[in-house]
């Protein structure tokens, strides 16, 4: 049984263009700090889990695990709490320096979220949420056709996957609460927008960089040409985004943990732009297959000359000089390319713009990038 601790702690997002901004988040241990979003629960279907919740901050908190039956706390089916005849939390809610425990039992397979519940206009924006991912019972990575999203036989074969968790943040009103005012949600107007809890570029650093003590997960997706690559899409905000990556479409293979499928008939779809509507889910799978450019099958075209090609004004480029995966070529002097061997990159982000700014300057907010790499190791784009 599956036995998860969460700490509501607070702590100080950092941005990139230098800000730093108060949060209230969960660490995953009594020594680790606050993290947005919340570690990454992974579990399986049939198995019961338990989440026990330590709260250090100064107000009740507790958290609820939408689409999953029968949550208990204490041992009794979990239910909303009052204070002086106001509802106080929708759940069951640890007190300050006081603990809550739940217990559930997954039913289906699927890509949730949970999130507090006591306040939730206010905690969830502050950073209580995070991802959840619920295994079918037949899940076994190292058998390729047991390696799905939702069990053999459902046409949801992966080869690798990545939990993409969108947010926002009204950086004044997170100040508010640092500073013990009331958190004003008809003020509410957010100047930041976040996957995994960071803004572009620092999306696309890898995990746990040391730098970044309170965003440990990155966005970047990788793989190789042809793979199924599972992207789990959990909208924690309480706006809507439109995400699309460049490149290919998605095949969207089930919305808020529940397979498109009716009896044998496959309700799967392709989508250019998925709108992730505020606290829903969308799993989809993404497959480049391109037109294979080797330095034997040249592309049809002349390329510019390279004082004619336009690489961006910060001096740096993810393009490797070469129109061929996994070949490197010149770029223009001055330039720096972070490009490694000769990969593919193509745009992932929000379709709406001022969603893709840091406080309104371009590029930033809600922004990776989908690598496809000549070759890759085999445990990157394991959750």
């Amino acid at each position: 049984m599956p036995v998860i601790n969460l700490w509501a702690k607070d702590g100080y997002l950092s941005t990139p263009d230098g800000n730093s901004i108060y949060f209230w988040g969960f660490a995953k241990s009594e020594s680790d700090p606050a993290q947005l979003p919340g570690p990454y629960i992974i579990a399986k279907q049939g198995e019961t889990v338990t989440v026990n919740l330590y709260n250090t901050l100064s107000e009740p908190v507790s958290i609820t695990f939408p689409g999953q039956p029968g949550v208990t706390a204490g041992g009794q089916p979990v239910r909303p709490q009052y204070s002086d005849g106001k509802l106080l939390s929708f759940v069951n809610h640890a007190e300050p320096g006081g603990m809550m425990s739940y217990n559930f039992t997954p039913t289906n397979p699927g890509t949730f979220i949970y999130e507090s519940a006591t306040n939730p206009h206010k905690q969830v924006p502050m950073g209580l949420y995070g991802g959840l991912v619920i295994r079918p019972a037949d899940f076994k990575p190292e058998i390729k056709e047991y390696k799905t999203a939702y069990g053999a036989g459902t046409n949801t074969e992966f080869d690798r996957e990545y939990l993409l968790i969108t947010g926002e943040i009204d950086p004044y009103l997170h100040r508010a609460v640092e500073n013990g005012k009331p958190y004003l949600v008809s003020k509410y107007l957010p100047r930041y927008w976040t996957l995994n809890g960071r803004c572009a570029p620092d999306t696309m650093l890898m995990d746990r960089v040391d730098y970044l003590p309170h965003q440990p997960y990155g966005s970047m997706v990788m793989g190789l040409p042809g793979e199924k690559i599972l992207m789990r899409y959990v909208g924690a905000g309480i706006e809507n985004h439109p995400l699309h990556p460049h490149g290919a479409h998605t095949r969207v293979v089930a919305v808020d943990g529940r397979l498109l499928r009716n009896g044998s008939i496959d309700l799967s779809y392709k989508r250019f732009t998925v709108l992730v509507g505020a606290g829903r889910t969308c799993d989809q799978i993404y497959q480049w297959h391109g037109l294979g450019y080797t330095p034997q099958n040249p592309i049809p075209t002349t390329l510019p000359n390279l004082r004619n090609m336009g690489v961006g004004d910060a001096g740096w480029t993810m393009w490797s000089g070469s129109p061929y995966l996994g070949v490197k070529g010149d770029i223009p002097v001055g330039v720096v390319s972070y490009n490694e061997f000769g990969e593919y990159y193509f745009m992932l982000h929000s379709h709406e713009e001022l969603q893709i700014t840091n406080w309104g300057e371009f590029p930033g907010g809600m922004m990776t990038m989908v690598a496809i790499y000549p070759s890759l190791s085999p445990d990157v784009g394991l959750l």
